[in-house]
C-alpha cells in the first residue's frame, strides 16, 4: 500500500489549524478569567449550562416569593397596628360606659363624657379608613375607594356606611400557596356587632341621659365588638408570623441553591491563571514551531 506524499500546503494547513485552536484555547479561558464563569456559553458544557438555567429559574421563583411578602409586610404590619389602636379605643369607650351609667351623674357631666366618646367614634372612623401605600387596608380589594362613608347630622356622624367588597387580597408566599393579607371592614368592624353603631348608640343614650340602656345593651355590644377586633388583629398576626418564617426559610435555600450554580458554572480562578498560563506557553510553541515549518518560499528573497 503506498503512502500519499505529503505537501508543504498540508503541513502549513495543519500548522495553521493548532495554532488556530490553540487561539480559541486562549480567548475561552482568558473569557473565563473575565467573567468568572467557567460555563460562558451552552458548548463550554452542555449538562452544566442546562442545571445553570434550571437552577437560575429556581432562585428567581423563590426571589419572587421573598418579594411578595415584603409587599404584604406593610399591609400586614399597619393592618395589626390598627386594630390594635381600636382595641385601646374600645376599653377606654368601656371605661366612659361604666362612668356614663352610674346615676350620680348630672346630665352636664353626662355631656361631657358624650363629648369624648364622639371623639373616639371620630378617632375609630378614621383608622378605619387608614391607607398603606395610598390604598385602603379594610376595604377588601377595592382599595382605592375609602373603606367607610359617613352620615353627618350638625358636624356628628350619625350613619356609617361600608363601601369596600369582601374580597381578600391574596398573594403567593412559596409554592402553591396563596394567603389573604388583610382584614374586610365588616370581619373587624361589623362582624357580631356594628362598632359605629355602638359607639354611635352609646353617645347618643349619654346624650338623652338613657342610663339604663347603657348598663345592659351598650355594654354588651362592646363585648362583642372588642372580641371581633381581637380576632381579626390574631388573624393578622398570625399571618404575618408565618411570613417571617418562610422568608427565613426561603432566603437559606436560595443561598443554597447560589451555592450549587456557582459550583455548576464558576470558574476556578486558581486554575484558571494556571491553565491560561500553560495555554499561553503552547500558543506561544506552536508559533515557534510554525515559524520553523513553513519555509520561506522565492518570493521571500525577490523583496
Amino acid at each position: 500500500m503506498g503512502v500519499g506524499r505529503i505537501t508543504q500546503g498540508m503541513i502549513s494547513q495543519r500548522t495553521l489549524t493548532n495554532i488556530r485552536d490553540q487561539l480559541q484555547r486562549l480567548s475561552s479561558l482568558q473569557n473565563q478569567m473575565g467573567t468568572g464563569l467557567r460555563v460562558n456559553r451552552p458548548s463550554d458544557d452542555p449538562i452544566d449550562a442546562r442545571r445553570g438555567v434550571n437552577l437560575r429559574t429556581l432562585i428567581g421563583k423563590n426571589e419572587q416569593f421573598l418579594s411578595n411578602i415584603q409587599d404584604a409586610q406593610p399591609t400586614l404590619t399597619e393592618g395589626a397596628d390598627v386594630l390594635h389602636r381600636i382595641v385601646n379605643v374600645i376599653h377606654r369607650v368601656r371605661e366612659l360606659t361604666l362612668q356614663g351609667a352610674n346615676e350620680t351623674n348630672s346630665q352636664e357631666q353626662l355631656d361631657l363624657i358624650a363629648l369624648e366618646i364622639n371623639q373616639l367614634l371620630e378617632e375609630t372612623f378614621s383608622a378605619a379608613n387608614h391607607q398603606t401605600n395610598g390604598r385602603y387596608i379594610f376595604a377588601g380589594t377595592r382599595t382605592l375607594t375609602p373603606a367607610y362613608s359617613e352620615t353627618r347630622v350638625a358636624g356628628s356622624i350619625t350613619n356609617v356606611t361600608y363601601q369596600g367588597n369582601g374580597n381578600a387580597i391574596q398573594i403567593a408566599p412559596s409554592e402553591g400557596a396563596l394567603v389573604g393579607i388583610n382584614e374586610t371592614g365588616p370581619a373587624a368592624f361589623q362582624n357580631t356587632g356594628d362598632i359605629f353603631q355602638t359607639l354611635i348608640g352609646i353617645r347618643d343614650d349619654l346624650r338623652a341621659g338613657d342610663q339604663a340602656n347603657l348598663q345592659t345593651a351598650r355594654l354588651g355590644e362592646l363585648d362583642g365588638a372588642f372580641d371581633d377586633l381581637l380576632l381579626s388583629e390574631s388573624r393578622l398576626g398570625a399571618v404575618e408570623n408565618s411570613f417571617n418564617r418562610i422568608a427565613s426559610s426561603t432566603e437559606d435555600f436560595i443561598v443554597r441553591l447560589e451555592g450549587l450554580l456557582s459550583e455548576k458554572i464558576d470558574a476556578d480562578f486558581s486554575e484558571t491563571m494556571l491553565n491560561f498560563n500553560t495555554a499561553s506557553v503552547a500558543f506561544e510553541a506552536a508559533l515557534n514551531a510554525g515559524a520553523r515549518i513553513i519555509q520561506p518560499t522565492l518570493l521571500d528573497f525577490v523583496r
